[in-house]
């Protein structure tokens, strides 16, 4: 049986992300734009609908950027949770929590391909076309707007990121730097528009916009109240503008993804360092709800709560004679109106549709591609998917399979959009669980079952003779379980079914019976498995 713990002697990777680029990797994994499109679903259900009053609970979910922080600084290599989870706890674990993870990113990273042209640049374009009186451009918006337009779409931007990515990650991280900085000068000129345009400024250039479009909405002589007595009338009360539960779980999704470079640990400089490890992480999350929280005020401020709230229902549940067919849309276009300026509206519609909707890219295929490559590297699959290109520094085979396998996913969804859409609302709190509540246990059994890793550590700081580490460690799962106890108990987040359970959680169990399964094999084979997880994966 082999005595070599790995596939390869060294890793190949080279420390190149600077602090900047995971810092903006770090922001980037939360867009939004798609929190402003869940809000615009949430409020349709809820017993109140101000989003900003669940800010200071959600702040709570910083223990799982401060987490991961030391988590990484104590196992600085690629791969994220799924190399600390397999040291400290079980490898079975380790994987089989890994593996949700990288079946629902590699969903998702498809269904980001199809919705950078379905809920993206369609819209953007869409309203573009409005603002600069082009109906040529508005019927391309629309066009972009159909599955298989969309899949082709997102085949072509598949091909290209892959591209990208062979061509090594700090490529991938320039590229990455590009779409952020679009997104946020989208973000920062929508803001801007939504405090000088006011309510009343807003509510000429809506019923201008809707009498150009006609119908019946259109057709009324103050379609903006038009659009709030017709929700009323459809049997819709707009919720109290209180504090309700649900927006904590879309509040802290600003946060509690922030911790991303974690899963590129072995290109980054002085991952080892918690302070560092802490701006990019914990430091991008303070940065996302600084904007998030303007976003939301003045969104309330200038669209009006009742109306904001009055519109979302009736695009979710009724959307006869309006232009569009869900949140994200709408939400796209009401940015684009207060805009005014064609130009100013054309980079504010393409920053907060088409870049905050391709901000994912980057941020899904780095982190899917490092996990497979350190399941490569401890040998659990073939040990070609851990080689790396010598000129680019990157691991070539792993980008290919990501390429195909979002191929696949592009295909089906496109052939079954619905089905793919009920998925994609129904499995979010899923992923989230699969790489937040193990590394809050990690992180508190870590000075207990690994003392050894412990004592060498950056993170070996107590308070009162409890290790830190363990404190944020309890503090994260704990919060985890509060998450999925928030999604499960609403049902109009769709995850209370048996099937959409096992969709969210199922996942990890089929993951642990294949490291087992992986394992019983390998040994068939003369490979020892075992030997990796009893060491931290070469630099």
């Amino acid at each position: 049986m082999t005595e070599t713990p790995f596939a390869r002697k060294s890793s190949g990777l080279i420390r190149q992300a600077s602090l900047l680029d995971t810092f903006i990797y770090n922001s980037s994994a939360s867009s939004f734009a798609g929190i402003l499109g869940s809000y615009a679903f949430a409020v349709t259900f809820t017993s109140g609908g101000d989003f900003l009053s669940a800010l200071p609970i959600a702040f709570i979910s910083f223990s799982i950027a401060i987490v991961y922080a030391m988590l990484i600084a104590t196992f600085p290599r690629s791969g994220g949770d799924y190399v600390f989870n397999s040291r400290v706890l079980h490898p079975s674990l380790g994987f089989g929590f890994n593996f949700s993870l990288v079946f629902w990113q590699t969903f998702y990273l498809a269904f980001t391909y199809y919705l950078i042209s379905f809920s993206g640049l369609g819209p953007g374009l869409h309203i573009i076309g409005y603002i600069v009186n082009s109906p040529t451009l508005s019927n391309i918006g629309l066009a972009l707007m159909t599955p298989w337009v969309s899949f082709l779409v997102g085949s072509a931007l598949n091909i290209i990121f892959t591209l990208i990515a062979f061509s090594g990650t700090k490529r991938m991280l320039r590229v990455n730097n590009v779409i952020w900085a679009l997104m946020m000068v989208g973000i920062v000129i929508a803001i801007g528009s939504l405090a000088l345009v006011g309510n009343q400024g807003f509510i000429g250039l809506f019923n201008s916009f809707m009498s150009s479009y006609g119908g019946p909405y259109g057709s009324a002589s103050n379609p903006y109240q038009a659009i709030i007595d017709s929700a009323k009338t459809s049997g819709y009360a707009v919720p109290p503008y209180v504090f309700s539960w649900p927006f904590v779980a879309l509040a802290t999704s600003a946060i509690m993804w922030t911790f991303y470079s974690a899963y590129i640990a072995g290109e980054v400089k002085e991952a080892n360092s918690v302070k560092r490890n802490l701006i990019s992480m914990a430091g991008a999350g303070i940065f996302n709800v600084f904007f998030l929280t303007l976003l939301f005020y003045f969104s309330f401020k200038t669209f009006g709560y009742d109306f904001l709230a009055s519109i979302s229902y009736l695009t979710t549940y009724n959307p006869q004679g309006l232009p569009w067919g869900n949140a994200l849309e709408m939400i796209t276009a009401l940015f684009g109106l207060v805009a005014k300026n064609p130009i100013l509206a054309a980079v504010t519609v393409l920053g907060m549709s088409f870049a905050g909707t391709i901000i994912y890219t980057v941020v899904l295929h780095l982190q899917i591609g490092r996990n497979i490559f350190a399941w490569s590297m401890d040998r659990l699959i073939p040990e070609k998917l851990s080689e790396v290109s010598p000129r680019f520094h990157t691991p070539t085979y792993t980008n290919l399979a990501i390429f195909v396998v979002c191929e696949l996913f592009l295909m089906v969804t496109a052939a079954f959009p619905d089905a793919f859409w009920t998925i994609l609302f129904s499995t979010v709190i899923g992923p989230a669980f699969s790489c937040m509540f193990l590394p809050g246990i990690t992180a508190a059994l870590l000075p207990y079952r690994r003392r050894d890793i412990y004592e060498v550590s950056p993170v070996k700081r107590e308070i009162g003779g409890i290790p830190v580490i363990t404190i944020f460690g309890v503090i994260a799962a704990a919060y985890m379980i509060f998450m999925v106890y928030e999604y499960v108990s609403w049902p109009q987040f769709g995850i209370s079914d048996p099937l959409p359970l096992f969709l969210n959680f199922g996942m990890i169990l089929i993951g642990i019976a294949l490291y087992w399964i992986i394992r019983y094999i390998r040994r068939r084979q003369g490979v020892d498995i075992d030997l990796a997880f009893k060491e931290i994966p070469p630099v």
